[in-house]
């Protein structure tokens, strides 16, 4: 397979050295992160031969910061992960063996230079409800896993179960080094409680990010050129009008039979699921923020919401160049087949589905509400992976959190860096805007801490925007004022018990 160059642009991921990479297979799987800049006790010192930290890549810079973990050994002692099944989970915990597939051997040889240095064991199994598990760990007693890996989604579950540690209180665990990511942390902590983590242990959480996959073989026919798109992007100009106004024309019969059908070519399109959940954070809108007392607040309901679901009701319903699919992830097939301009997808496509395409590809952010919206912005799938430790962890909380937190940093220096060339910037994508364009997609991630109790207690609100267009009804408001007295209670109540509001 053809090798590819990592151009890494932005200082918030630190990778902007050159270094060649083979591909990965499409079973390995993901990881990311997003935090802010490492802070001085991070930053790695000079290498003595004259050789300055400014005078080393950044990717040499990430080999450089300490973890500060002990020096200590634990005589073959076992770490048990479970996570979610499917390999896009397990592997980012653990493979077996080494296959000559990079992203593979990446995670391979992490998990052996932890084992070695700390004497250890690390093993992980695949769960179909890991979610439901640390409360049957907490009933027995006993630390059957040490840690549990979920989708982020269903962290309400174990959470109202109380059956999770607060990550605060863990040993060694440092929020603040650069391999935890601080924006999902951070807004996931409410009085000083965290209970599911994410770090780059977690591949899924850069992988399974949305962004807007364009086809510049297609886009080329229709006028526009990679640098013309590039540049619609750097100008601000890349916004939800343009792009409705954009793709009307970009409609073509490709069978003749003067009907939009499924043997059709379109601008735009995607099965209504979890790309739309987000254009509400696209726009520059959080559901859930914080009041001067640090409560959490839940801010969905505005005039501007009622403005959104009527300009994407429009733009799904009214334009001849959008088409709506009929099962989830057929935009990725779609795509592949050339059946699309624009697609909004996770970056995991990239390394997988997109894999076997002909044609050149690109990334281009969500676009913004109006050209005066300062930024773009994305959020990821609601299914990547958060960790959370089951009560009886706490009989072993110092061990783990060694462990954990080599696992992460390891996972920063040397796994990562791999996953984000193969998988982001992909087979096809050759321009070098691409990684420019990935990292401004990554930068305006927003992690939005609703999604995790969105089927609980905050009452399916990070999913209306998708459910009403599904429904094809515009009336967000009436919809979302028949919710809130279950709301203000689950807030008040449940919500307010799990983490000590009360």
């Amino acid at each position: 397979m053809k090798n590819r160059i990592i151009s890494i642009l932005l200082a918030i991921l630190m990778l902007a050295s050159v270094m060649t990479l083979g591909a990965c297979s499409e079973n390995a799987s993901d990881g990311s992160k997003e935090t802010e800049s490492t802070t001085a006790t991070n930053t790695p010192a000079s290498t003595g031969e004259g050789d300055t930290e400014q005078e080393l890549s950044d990717l040499e810079q990430r080999m450089l910061i300490p973890d500060d973990l002990p020096d200590v050994k634990y005589d073959g002692k076992e770490l048990r992960v479970l996570t979610n099944n499917g390999n896009q989970y397990i592997e980012e915990i653990y493979v077996e063996e080494l296959t000559g597939d990079n992203c593979n051997d990446a995670v391979y040889n992490r998990n052996d230079r932890i084992e070695v240095r700390f004497d250890v064991k690390i093993l992980c199994e695949g769960h179909d409800s890991p979610a439901g598990q640390p409360k049957v760990i907490a009933q027995a007693g006993t630390p059957d896993y040490h840690i549990v890996g979920l989708y982020d989604y269903q962290s309400y579950t174990p959470i109202n179960a109380q059956a999770l540690l607060n990550w605060y209180d863990t040993p060694h665990f440092n929020p603040e080094k650069p391999w935890h990511n601080k924006l999902a942390n951070d807004d996931a902590t409410v009085n000083g409680i965290l209970y599911t983590v994410c770090s780059d242990l977690a591949i899924t959480s850069m992988t399974y990010t949305h962004c807007v996959f364009t086809n510049l073989d297609l886009a080329q026919t229709f006028g526009f050129s990679a640098e013309d798109l590039y540049g619609f992007v750097k100008e601000g100009k890349w916004t939800i009008d343009f792009l409705d106004s954009t793709i009307a024309s970009m409609y073509v019969d490709k069978n003749g039979n003067g009907k939009a059908d499924n043997d059709d070519q379109y601008g735009f399109g995607y099965y209504i699921c979890n790309p739309a959940d987000v254009w509400y954070n696209a726009f520059g809108e959080k559901i859930t923020g914080r009041d001067d007392s640090g409560n959490v607040t839940i801010n969905f309901m505005s005039d501007k919401t009622v403005s959104i679901i009527e300009k994407l009701m429009k733009f799904h319903y009214e334009n001849e160049g959008f088409k709506s699919l009929s099962a989830q992830y057929d935009e990725q097939t779609w795509f592949l087949n050339q059946k699309l301009v624009f697609a909004p997808m996770r970056f995991y496509a990239a390394f997988a589905t997109l894999r076997d395409m002909d044609a050149s590809y690109t990334m281009l952010p969500y676009p913004k509400w109006d050209e005066a919206q300062e930024h773009y912005y994305t959020n990821a799938d609601d299914k990547f992976t958060v960790f959370g430790l089951p009560t009886p962890s706490y009989n072993e909380i110092d061990f783990i959190g060694v462990i954990y937190e080599a696992l992460s940093a390891e996972s920063y220096k040397t796994v990562y860096p791999v996953y984000y060339d193969v998988a982001l910037k992909g087979r096809y994508s050759t321009d070098a805007t691409t990684a420019e364009m990935v990292e401004l997609i990554m930068a305006g991630r927003l992690f939005d801490f609703s999604f995790q109790f969105g089927e609980d207690v905050i009452q399916r609100i990070p999913y209306l925007i998708r459910d009403c267009l599904n429904d094809q009804d515009v009336n967000i408001a009436s919809r979302y004022k028949k919710l809130e007295k279950a709301l203000k209670k689950g807030m008040e109540k449940k919500f307010a018990k799990n983490y000590k509001l009360e």
